[in-house]
């Protein structure tokens, strides 16, 4: 699957994001039929991208943001959002949604 940068996602209700301690980990909502069990740990960058992840961002924006935030060269920055929203796909833990 190839995910587009002009693509839209928002967070799934079948996980939450919780800040425990230092780190930022997934949560999957057992109650709203989540198909994995266990937590995902996100890395600064992870957790950087989760947080935008609201409905209303495409990945050109998210991936302007990080860029920013993180000194980081565009074609890196395109391939680990690229590959971090690949990931929760696989476990449902966003969606795609429309383009406002």
């Amino acid at each position: 699957m190839s995910v587009s940068l002009q693509a839209v996602y928002a967070r799934s209700e079948r996980m939450v994001g919780r800040r425990i301690a230092d780190e930022y980990v997934l949560v999957p909502l057992v109650g709203r039929g989540a198909e994995i069990d266990g937590l995902y740990n996100l890395s600064r960058v992870g957790t950087f991208i989760w947080e935008r992840l609201d409905g209303t961002a495409n990945g050109q924006a998210i991936v302007s943001s990080l860029v920013d935030r993180f000194d980081v060269e565009r074609p890196r920055a395109e391939q680990d959002y690229r590959e971090f929203i690949e990931k929760l796909l696989s476990i449902a833990a966003v969606r795609n949604v429309e383009a406002k």
